[in-house]
């Protein structure tokens, strides 16, 4: 199992705000506080959801050029995260810039002292460290019933308008610059190169859109790719997706796009996951988790309010992106329209921006989506699914789907802030950016880092009792033909 830790931007400046206080007024002068974690698990990941800064009171601890914590304050710390279900983090600053390393006394304080009774959380002890430059670095500290261990995190994430990470090194070395990649690198600079090649992409839905979103990350140099779709090619996929030919119809879109990224890849060693199942099965889910960022490319209801609640829950960022396309009754185009939407804290939820609604998850899950009867009713009411496309719109969303990814992970911080949805109308040939918050009582936004507590009641096992699901969609059949006989009846 790998371990990381992660931020949101808000949690991020209070810590940074405090614990940098001294160094900013240019005293040498450490500082320290307690704060509180939530566990996200993935298939090989474990990550610390940071929610919660405990700042100490004035009689809590002692500044003298190092810094050191009374009992009391450690006990405060130990109590709240209990009643809150959580584990006890402790931080504190070095004077470097990036990844700190520990000193003796670093390690005594966290393995002997911390440690032990952080134990009554039920969670291991997760130290951080913050440098100068406000990079982080983290740990945690498992017992094996006779000592505890120290395990090195991978990277540090801080998940916000912006997407801030410090790596490891050690752990994960940066990638040795690939003259394939000269024009990239160029562009945005080693520093952010570095950091592009080393994260965890994942794409749900790997069809049109998807595959070019697939394509152009392994072109800028993304070292590790999930790719999750259940879908097979059909022939009428043959007009839209990358790579695609009649010798390919009938097999997985996952492994089309999977054989092809490592023939057209710049880095010098492509790991491709392809997943040929749904993001709802449990093996696609935890995968998911695993992923630092994800595109979803999906047009079904319940994979997006499911990759909707990992945005916040586990503070996984999602960028999320449609095409509309409006036909006329006598066969020609109205109007086209794409957009894009980056899921996450401090930004507004796909639910919220009206991508799906919650009635939709549950007409998915009764199989009235798929029922004929229903798609009748819908096709008269004018609310159908549509899902006309052409190659060229979905080259151009694929296009906008990257560069926020890209915006995320190279803005400076003297940029402005442009996150939002963009929306882009053809025949107008206008791109508008609209920046609006989610509703006060949103749920999804609730749960931001509450992890593994929130848990996705929808999550299934790939061998789940097929009797179970071909009842569902029974009842939602039936239920749809009671629906257009009322409304037959009411017509007459």
């Amino acid at each position: 199992m790998k371990y990381e830790a992660v931020l949101t931007e808000t949690i991020h400046e209070e810590a940074c705000n405090f614990l940098l206080k001294h160094v900013r007024e240019g005293r040498r002068q450490e500082e320290l506080c307690f704060a509180l974690w939530r566990p996200s698990t993935g298939a090989t990941r474990k990550s610390a959801l940071i929610f919660e800064i405990v700042l100490p009171r004035d009689n809590e601890r002692d500044l003298h050029g190092n810094v050191s914590f009374d009992a009391s304050y450690l006990t405060r710390a130990i109590r709240l995260a209990s009643s809150k279900q959580a584990g006890l983090a402790f931080m504190h600053n070095h004077f470097g810039p990036g990844w700190q390393g520990m000193s003796e006394p670093d390690v005594i304080a966290e393995r002997d002292r911390i440690s032990p009774p952080a134990r009554a959380s039920g969670l291991p002890l997760v130290g951080l460290t913050l440098g100068s430059d406000c990079s982080w670095s983290a740990r945690f500290w498992t017992w094996d019933n006779r000592q505890f261990n120290r395990s090195w995190c991978d990277k540090v994430r801080v998940v916000g308008r912006k997407m801030r990470i410090t790596f490891n090194d050690r752990l994960m070395p940066p990638p040795e610059r690939q003259p394939a990649l000269r024009r990239t690198i160029d562009t945005w600079g080693k520093a952010r190169q570095r950091d592009i090649a080393r994260l965890r992409v994942g794409i749900v839905g790997v069809g049109s859109v998807g595959c070019m979103v697939a394509e152009a990350l392994a072109r800028i140099g993304v070292e590790n790719l999930v790719l999750i779709d259940p879908d097979k090619i059909e022939t009428h996929n043959l007009d839209r997706l990358l790579y695609a030919t009649h010798q390919d119809i009938g097999k997985h879109k996952v492994q089309l796009a999977s054989d092809h990224l490592k023939h057209s890849a710049t880095a010098a060693n492509l790991k491709v996951q392809a997943h040929a199942e749904g993001i709802q099965t449990e093996n696609c889910y935890l995968a998911a988790l695993d992923c630092d960022v994800l595109f979803s490319a999906v047009d079904r209801p319940l994979p997006k309010d499911l990759l909707n609640r990992i945005a916040y829950s586990h503070c996984i960022p999602v960028i999320s992106g449609g095409v509309f396309i409006d036909n006329k009754s006598n066969g020609t185009m109205g109007q086209a329209a794409w957009s894009v939407v980056t899921a996450g804290p401090v930004r507004r939820c796909l639910r919220c921006d009206g991508q799906y609604t919650t009635s939709d998850v549950t007409m998915e899950r009764d199989g009235s989506l798929d029922d004929p009867s229903y798609i009748a009713v819908a096709k008269t009411e004018g609310d159908t699914p549509t899902n006309q496309n052409v190659f060229p719109f979905s080259a151009n969303l694929a296009s906008f789907m990257v560069i926020e990814m890209i915006r995320l992970i190279v803005a400076e911080s003297w940029w402005p802030d442009a996150g939002g949805k963009l929306h882009y109308t053809l025949i107008p040939n206008r791109l508008t950016i609209s920046q609006e918050a989610c509703t006060p009582s949103c749920s999804v936004c609730a749960k931001t880092m509450h992890g593994d507590q929130d848990a996705y009641p929808f999550i299934v096992k790939v061998c789940e009792d097929s009797t179970r699901s071909a009842l569902r969609k029974l009842l939602g059949s039936a239920w749809n033909r009671l629906r257009v006989l009322l409304r037959n009846r009411r017509h007459q």
